[in-house]
């Protein structure tokens, strides 16, 4: 697993210009309309974007969201880097803030910072929860909603430090409102199919035979049987398994509150 510190390397722009040999034999290009995000400590180009995007460095995004993550005590407990440093993610949880949310079910909010160098993701705050029970000890990841900016419009005016106290708030509206919801709505079998359809093909297995030995009569017994086997059985260090992860509570929110339609 990476560090904080392997996020926080170093990155400057530099512009996209040079010469043509058409025309002339020096015909300098002195605007492009483009600039080359490059890391400083190793000389790689990470992108290549336009210049209207306006860098925004990890270190920026730590120094506004750790003074806001001690506020309430959070802890970091996973930090990720994906194609070498392009785009990176940091998880927070918040073990102070224990929700029972009934059955011997406990969980603790959780906000996700990401940001990226190559135009790929807003940098964006995003509330989660992590189930504290588990037969092996590891917890369950829970992705609830998102906030974010774009790097296009980021500028010093910009309330980041909004963004993410927002999404730490929301996640207690979450857990008082919906999750009750989740627990308390009988599933229907035509949803537990669809989610097991959601999971790519080499886990359908490993989702069925969870499901098979554990019951799943509610939203909430669904929901943590899909993200057990995203927590468990999924590749970490794959980006494709946070995508998917950041998919389930939206989707089974959802379902749970058609059911009761």
């Amino acid at each position: 697993m990476n560090t904080l510190d392997t996020t926080l390397f170093p990155v400057e722009e530099i512009p996209s210009i040079g010469t043509t040999l058409l025309g002339k034999a020096h015909n300098p290009i002195t605007n492009s309309g483009y600039k080359f995000i490059v890391r400083e400590d190793t000389g790689q180009v990470i992108s290549c974007m336009t210049n209207e995007y306006n860098l925004i460095k990890n270190e920026q995004v730590i120094d506004i969201a750790s003074p806001i993550m001690n506020k309430y005590d959070a802890e970091l407990k996973e930090v990720r880097t994906f194609s070498e440093g392009a785009r990176s993610q940091w998880t927070w949880n918040f073990p102070n803030s224990t929700v029972d949310i009934g059955g011997g079910d406990f969980v603790n909010p959780t906000v996700t910072i990401r940001n990226s160098y190559d135009g790929s993701l807003e940098a964006s705050a995003t509330a989660g929860a992590f189930r504290l029970v588990c037969s092996n000890g590891m917890v369950i990841g829970i992705v609830l909603g998102r906030s974010s900016v774009k790097h296009s419009i980021w500028t010093k005016d910009v309330d980041f430090e909004k963004i993410i106290s927002s999404v730490v708030k929301k996640t207690g509206a979450i857990f008082t409102k919906d999750f009750p919801l989740l627990a308390e709505t009988k599933v229907k079998t035509e949803d537990i199919a669809s989610v097991i359809k959601m999971f790519p093909e080499q886990y359908t297995d490993t989702v069925v035979n969870y499901m098979l030995g554990n019951e799943i009569s509610t939203y909430w017994d669904l929901l943590n049987a899909a993200t057990w086997v995203a927590t468990h059985n999924m590749k970490r260090k794959v980006e494709a398994t946070h995508k998917f992860e950041s998919m389930l509570y939206p989707k089974l929110s959802g379902m749970a509150k058609a059911a009761i339609a």
